[in-house]
């Protein structure tokens, strides 16, 4: 008789199970899990689909945050400069 196990990955990975597990878990477990985590959380929490109410509101916390000078913007250019010298030190090493 021959049995085939599935193979399970080490508990030390991120799995998109164990991503899923987390997101579930209530606000106040999860964010009893940062605490033991040491700081900061390791996935955000995901922005409700559908919910226009929820992304009129980020618009328009974004676009204030630009007209206010909170964020900064980069031109098309700036940007394509950034790039090629990402690029390029990428090539020297």
């Amino acid at each position: 008789m021959s049995t085939t196990m599935t193979p399970q990955p080490a508990e030390t990975e991120l799995t998109p199970e164990l991503i899923e597990r987390v997101m579930k878990l209530s606000q106040e477990n999860r964010e009893k899990l940062i605490g033991l985590l040491g700081g900061e959380p390791p996935i955000p929490d995901l922005p409700p689909v559908g919910d226009w109410e929820y992304w009129k509101a980020e618009i328009k916390r974004r676009i204030d945050d630009v007209e206010s000078g909170r964020v900064k913007t980069y031109s098309l250019e700036e940007t394509l400069e950034h790039m090629q010298k990402a690029m390029d030190e990428r090539r020297e090493s």
